[in-house]
């Protein structure tokens, strides 16, 4: 059984799926795939939802061998890679890319728990976000969506598509590593991109994890593989600044106009 509970977090298109997977190669993890985006735990919880709810959410979702909580077509598929694994891992690791409002709620009501949250600069995301067809819909305006996300979003609460999202999302975990500063561990995905060797000795000491030989292999592995695929997790150094020739530029400008002078300026370089 667990004795400790890791959520990575980050808004969509922002490397949570390749940070997810830095931590599932650990050899103690149980590693959990977007759990309440799955049908089989669909809103389990919510906002309002007691502690005992939390608990056995947990509990549930650590013993589950769902196919999506595991991603076992991607990994058949080679997109992403199979790791060993101990008989009882004892962290429970869960990628969220939705939800972020109940980040709040897990740490206060599980003391052992703490939040790993990636922050990519936001044209990047924007950039991938629209060249990806299962993401971002064909025929969608991206004049119309890119502040907003309508589109994605459709108006429920665990969705956070778009710059504005993107934005509400960096601030709360700026908000939460104030408060639980020993709690919550923030990555730039530049940094990870430029030095994921540095990086992911920083994530595996907050998060109480041995970076093994697996962890070695994998990172070895993405720094010299890579795939376009937009789900992949082995990428080359080329995706941290692609974004510049493929965003329109009077994006990037709005984007530059509104988050200057703000504590959000600082993700822009």
């Amino acid at each position: 059984m667990f004795n400790q509970v890791l959520i990575i977090a980050g808004v969509a298109r922002s490397g949570t799926s390749w940070l997810g997977e830095i931590i599932n190669s650990s050899p103690d993890v149980a590693y959990r795939y977007q759990p309440l985006f799955s049908h089989a735990f669909k809103n389990r919880i919510g906002i309002d939802s007691p502690r005992e709810d939390y608990e056995a959410f947990l509990q549930e979702v650590y013993a589950s061998h769902d196919p999506f909580l595991l991603q076992t077509d991607k990994r058949i598929a080679g997109i992403y890679p199979t790791f060993a694994k101990q008989p009882e891992p004892a962290c429970l690791a869960m990628k969220k890319a939705r939800y972020h409002y109940l980040h709040i709620k897990f740490l206060a009501h599980f003391k052992q728990l703490k939040l790993l949250a990636i922050i990519r600069n936001p044209c990047a995301v924007l950039a991938s976000w629209m060249a990806n067809p299962k993401e971002f819909p064909p025929g969608s305006d991206p004049w119309a969506e890119w502040r907003l996300g309508h589109c994605k979003n459709q108006g429920m609460a665990e969705n956070f598509f778009g710059f504005y999202k993107w934005r509400e999302t960096t601030n709360i975990f700026l908000d939460l590593q104030a408060q639980h500063p020993n709690r919550v561990h923030l990555v730039r995905y530049e940094d990870l991109v430029e030095s994921p060797r540095r990086v992911t000795e920083s994530i595996y000491d907050f998060a109480h994890l041995e970076l093994g030989t697996q962890t070695e292999a994998f990172l070895a592995e993405c720094n010299s593989s890579h795939s376009d695929s937009p789900y992949a997790v082995y990428k080359s150094k080329s995706v941290r600044d692609r974004w510049r020739q493929t965003l329109d530029a009077r994006i990037i400008r709005d984007v530059h106009e509104e988050l200057k002078d703000t504590r959000l300026e600082a993700f822009l370089a």
